[in-house]
């Protein structure tokens, strides 16, 4: 039971960091389409991860994974058209902003940093579809955020101070790193992912790696083609029990060290 529990939280925590991957390497696009390219190619595959945000909402913080933690209580606002909320004064410590957004009825709704999510009528029907999470970095003197939208586009925004903290790799007894990959860090020796079999583990960075990974997706689509699926061994953090196997369909890598800024 205590196996399978670790599991859930470390696939919940996967989940997370993979959005808030997307939402932070490509932030003047819109989102799912964002999300589509990145597993398609530059992830290889949805289980792979890199990030920030896992440990939001009291989620299990992979090694190499920003812990985050509240600073203030959620400001909860429900407004129509582009509005500005108001935060007060961030606490001390503070490094970002949360936000939740759910939008009340279809529209395109831009964060403050550009960034963009989008709801059908399907998806503002649905609790759990019209649902978007984000994180800003706090700007100096910032004590507010603006949600641009059409006029006629009504959203419900639950925004909250917080302090974010990049957490070390593992080491295992071989010496090798193992975690998640992050524009900051690098890439361990070790990468995060969850097994075909929904086991979670770590595959080897070298064996992952296929080739320069595209850096938007005009590249990918002019200059690169996808590998040829492959299969990897998954193993424990300590590179030797093997697990599981995982599907690699893209370049690997992840987000490149110097990820170009998004057009």
């Amino acid at each position: 039971m205590n196996e399978l529990r670790v599991d859930e939280r470390f696939s919940k925590a996967l989940e997370a960091e993979l959005v808030s991957r997307v939402q932070k390497t490509a932030p003047a696009r819109n989102r799912r389409q964002a999300r589509l390219w990145l597993s398609a190619g530059a992830l290889a595959g949805a289980g792979l991860l890199g990030g920030i945000g896992a440990a939001t909402a009291g989620l299990f913080t992979l090694p190499g994974g920003e812990n985050t933690t509240p600073l203030a209580s959620p400001s909860t606002t429900v407004h129509t058209g582009t509005a500005t909320v108001e935060l007060g004064e961030p606490p001390q410590g503070t490094t970002g902003i949360a936000m939740e957004l759910t939008c009340l009825t279809a529209g395109r709704f831009e964060w403050p940093d550009g960034a963009a999510s989008t709801c059908s009528d399907v998806d503002a029907a649905s609790p759990t579809a019209g649902w978007s999470g984000y994180t800003i970095s706090l700007a100096p003197g910032q004590h507010s955020v603006t949600i641009r939208t059409e006029p006629e586009s009504r959203w419900k925004l639950t925004a909250r101070y917080v302090k974010q903290e990049r957490t070390e790799w593992g080491i295992n007894a071989k010496g090798e790193t193992y975690g998640v990959e992050s524009s900051e860090k690098g890439t361990p020796d070790l990468i995060a992912v969850i097994a075909s079999n929904g086991v979670s583990g770590y595959v080897y960075a070298e064996e992952l790696s296929a080739g320069p990974a595209p850096t938007n997706p005009e590249d990918a689509a002019k200059n690169f083609s996808i590998p040829t699926p492959r299969e990897l061994p998954v193993y424990l953090s300590d590179g030797q029990t093997k697990v599981g196997t995982f599907q690699a369909s893209g370049f690997g890598g992840g987000v490149p060290a110097n990820p170009s800024p998004s057009p």
